[in-house]
């Protein structure tokens, strides 16, 4: 089994990590409580627009428990990680997390970490 990279940064690392998965799990949630909230509202969107929200925002809420999973780093039962804590995957999650309704501002805290991983691969810190 291969060893595990650690970063010297790594607390703060696994902080905005963490952090950008519930901040988007927050707002995830907030958009199906604005959804349901709005039911007997007049529709700006046509009715078969909202299923595909709802699916749009599930997804989402799916990729910021697998964010917050990569940041707490827990191990399957064979020993291997389940999301990998490294720089690539925070930019696929930055990206996923934007896409699916994470929100920027966890989208900004996964692409800091995402620089601070890959500035200490690169061994310029």
């Amino acid at each position: 089994m291969a060893r595990r990279k650690h970063y010297k940064n790594e607390p703060i690392i696994k902080l905005l990590v963490i952090l950008a998965g519930i901040i988007g799990l927050i707002w995830q949630l907030i958009g199906l409580l604005r959804l349901a909230w709005r039911a007997n509202l007049p529709r700006v969107f046509p009715h078969w627009y909202e299923p595909y929200y709802v699916i749009i925002l599930i997804i989402g809420i799916i990729i910021s428990i697998l964010t917050i999973l990569c940041g707490l780093r827990r191990e399957s039962k064979s020993g291997g990680v389940i999301i990998p804590f490294h720089w690539i995957s925070f930019l696929i999650l930055a990206i996923l997390m934007i896409i699916f309704g994470g929100g920027i501002i966890a989208f900004i805290l996964l692409i800091i970490a995402m620089i601070l991983a890959l500035l200490e691969d690169l061994d310029v810190i």
